[in-house]
């Protein structure tokens, strides 16, 4: 019986220890990760953040701040993902709500617009009408999902110091879709 205790208290014991290790990594990754994030250097915080969700997937900070790194490089629907899953792990939370507001928006507005080399922003049309009308629709879906997720964020934060340019983003949005809608006979 003994030897039994002993042998169930050394498992135990490694077992313990080895969890302290892993969650320490992790905390590790997600400090580098925001000093990286502080200085600018977004993609060594990417390549932090995401060895930080290989080792454990169900941290909330390591998501969230992935989702707002690739919202700076303009990784619109990685950015998505990674909020998504976030907001799986805490549902309260109205950073997230806003990160996924921003993020939505990102994307909608990557199916139509992009960058030139010259850092004007230049229009995206499809030739193909059925193409068009694809990325027509899931514009709308992106457009309608940030405004869902700002509603959220102002519901929670009222007071929040961004709430009227939030509030401002959220009608210039409304128009955006109410025009799309009509454009693509989408109720």
């Amino acid at each position: 019986m003994r030897k039994l205790f002993v042998f169930v208290s050394v498992l135990f014991t490694a077992m313990f220890t080895s969890a302290c290790i892993h969650t320490l990594a992790v905390q590790e990754l997600n400090q580098i990760a925001a000093k990286y994030l502080d200085d600018g250097d977004i993609p060594s915080a990417i390549s932090r953040l995401e060895s930080s969700i290989d080792l454990d997937p169900n941290i909330y900070e390591s998501r969230y701040n992935l989702a707002v790194a690739y919202i700076k490089v303009n990784a619109c629907e990685k950015a998505i993902l990674q909020a998504e899953e976030a907001k799986k792990l805490i549902k309260e939370e109205p950073a997230i709500n806003y990160t996924l507001g921003v993020a939505y928006d990102c994307a909608a507005h990557q199916i139509f617009e992009k960058e030139n080399d010259d850092g004007e922003i230049e229009e995206i049309t499809y030739s193909n009408p059925d193409e068009d009308y694809k990325m027509g629709t899931k514009f709308i879906d992106y457009l309608e999902k940030a405004n869902d997720n700002y509603k959220i964020y102002t519901q929670l934060v009222p007071s929040a110091d961004d709430a009227d340019e939030v509030l401002r983003t959220i009608s210039q949005n409304d128009e955006k879709l109410s025009e799309m809608k009509q454009k693509y006979n989408h109720n």
